[in-house]
């Protein structure tokens, strides 16, 4: 019986392509979970997982209770670079490999990042609301060039949203508990405690960590500058919502913009869905045409390389944990 891999992400829903090919190729028999939404619930999602050997996941949570329930899943595979989705610690006592897309959606990302701060600037979205009502108030807006803007995370994506920013004219500041203190491609890299107190515009790219888990709250929202604009286009949870929409309510922050949430769909009555001056996108940072051609193909590469001998450690998450991995099955010829 050939290998069996089941194929989770709506943005791939029964879709042929170069990541098809590669799975079809080298022996796979591909299914698509099925029922496909946006987040499956963890009952739906071991609805589909029976006698599957690999996943190319989304972001459906692949929690320690429901791997328990599948042994035999060698691989997860992810189509992007988080990984908060998946208990990792509870995927490496059962021999599954957890893989991740390195390099393949910062520009996607750095691009809506992009866009939120022009919008929000430029004040796109409320001068749109006002000409279809009928308005037509010409308000000055915000310029970015000669303003600040802090980056919480100064990984792939954060050195591409820097590299767009410095074009634009703007002062970058970055925190990133990797790096020490300095300057490096134009960029003062500084402590956390400077990038919150001293940015016109702060824009978060860490990953969801114990340590990272509400870094904006409202002990870090009080220190920052009298009318911040806020981006987040990384983890929905690095914010405290209830906290931010307070501080957009009384102004300490005048703007934000959000394409991840605390809960994805953010529920009915949240906060954050009644505060003023926010501009909302549904978890699409990473999901451009070009970074979802690239995610997918190398999340099937990794599935495949596994399968036949190979070691792409460099997108493992638990490389080094499973030094003695092993697919279970005879591998393809190569």
């Amino acid at each position: 019986m050939p290998p069996k891999v089941l194929i989770c992400p709506k943005v791939l829903d029964h879709t042929a392509g170069e990541h098809f090919d590669v799975l079809v190729q080298a022996g796979f028999s591909v299914r698509y979970a099925k029922p496909v939404r946006d987040l499956m619930t963890a009952e739906e999602l071991c609805g589909n997982l029976n006698n599957i050997d690999a996943v190319i996941a989304g972001s459906e949570p692949y929690t320690a209770q429901v791997l328990a329930k599948f042994p035999q899943i060698r691989v997860i595979s992810r189509v992007g670079v988080g990984y908060d989705s998946v208990d990792v610690e509870a995927a490496t006592r059962q021999g599954t490999a957890v893989c991740i897309t390195p390099g393949t959606n910062h520009d996607s990302v750095a691009e809506l990042t992009l866009m939120f701060l022009l919008a929000i600037a430029k004040r796109v979205i409320p001068s749109h609301a006002m000409i279809v009502a009928g308005g037509f108030d010409r308000k000055m807006t915000r310029p970015l060039r000669g303003q600040t803007l802090g980056l919480v995370g100064y990984g792939r994506i954060g050195r591409t949203v820097a590299k767009h920013a410095i074009g634009l004219g703007m002062n970058v500041l970055a925190y990133d508990p990797f790096l020490t203190a300095g300057t490096e491609e134009g960029v003062t890299v500084s402590s956390l405690d400077d990038v919150i107190a001293h940015s016109d515009f702060i824009s978060l790219h860490a990953p969801l960590t114990p340590e990272t888990r509400h870094i904006i709250r409202r002990e870090t929202i009080a220190r920052m500058k009298q009318g911040v604009v806020l981006v987040n286009t990384a983890r929905g949870p690095l914010i405290d919502e209830a906290a931010l929409a307070e501080a957009l309510t009384n102004g300490q922050v005048s703007a934000a913009g959000l394409d991840v949430f605390e809960k994805e769909p953010p529920p009915a009555g949240s906060p954050i869905l009644s505060a003023p001056n926010v501009v909302f996108t549904p978890h699409v940072g990473g999901i451009d045409e070009e970074g979802v051609r690239q995610m997918a193909v190398m999340a099937c590469k990794s599935v495949v390389d596994l399968f036949q001998g190979r070691w792409p450690a460099e997108r493992i998450v638990n490389a080094e944990a499973l030094p003695d991995w092993r697919w279970s099955m005879e591998p393809a010829s190569t």
